[in-house]
């Protein structure tokens, strides 16, 4: 049985050919600039992923506020206004759509860094900060995570400077006091940001000097988390 996931992001769309147990394909191509550019690469990828196989299901997870198959915003592709993805495609095919954060929660949860945790806080740090929260084995839809943080343009600004000190410093004061009340057993991180070197390291100190006891761990399924969380909604 095959499923295809998507990850929508705003710079890149990644999609995965996934088969209950591995990846069997993968492919991404940056985030068109427009609504056209981008319904016709969503097509394309599809229709690349599934050649010569018969498919089930395409799973969607989107930057944004989700509702049933459709994404109604995105906060870093502005052209996003109520975009249903249902059209897109045949109704034979079952179609799931949900926030990206929670597709990566899952996808960490269940087959990557946070299995065996009995409650998980997913942090995706790149183009935006995506969170998520898991508890005995399911993925809790906390509607105000859709939405970006009032300081996300201020995290924008320090995300690319030269010196991550400063970037870790401002995330450790601004997430702490969003994860606390959950008091998770793990705290999974992904996104492109972590490729900065010792990033998650000085991440780690600053959660701690302010009061986190929580482990993080860096997420194993890399860039195809979103992905795989998408195609795990079937």
């Amino acid at each position: 049985m095959l499923f295809i996931g998507v990850d929508i992001g705003g710079t890149k769309i990644r999609g995965v050919l996934w088969d209950g147990r591995k990846v069997v394909r993968a492919h991404e191509f940056p985030t068109p600039k427009n609504k056209d550019d981008f319904k016709e690469g969503l097509m394309t990828l599809v229709a690349h992923l599934s050649r010569e196989k018969s498919i089930r299901a395409i799973g969607i997870g989107a930057a944004g506020i989700v509702e049933k198959t459709t994404l109604v915003s995105s906060p870093n592709i502005s052209y996003i206004k109520n975009f249903a993805f249902r059209p897109l495609w045949p109704r034979s095919i079952r179609l799931r759509v949900d926030n990206d954060a929670r597709c990566f929660a899952r996808a960490e949860l269940l087959s990557g860094a946070g299995r065996g945790a009995k409650s998980l806080f997913a942090l995706t740090i790149g183009t935006g900060i995506g969170r998520a929260y898991g508890k005995n084995g399911k993925i809790i839809k906390i509607k105000k995570f859709e939405y970006p943080e009032r300081w996300e343009k201020e995290y924008q600004l320090l995300r690319n400077m030269p010196d991550d000190r400063k970037l870790t410093n401002f995330l450790g004061e601004k997430l702490s006091p969003l994860l606390m009340p959950f008091d998770p057993e793990a705290i999974v991180i992904g996104g492109g940001v972590m490729e900065h070197r010792r990033f998650l390291h000085r991440l780690q100190a600053a959660f701690k000097a302010r009061g986190m006891k929580a482990k993080i761990r860096r997420a194993t399924l890399r860039k195809n988390a979103v992905a795989v969380g998408a195609a795990l909604l079937f």
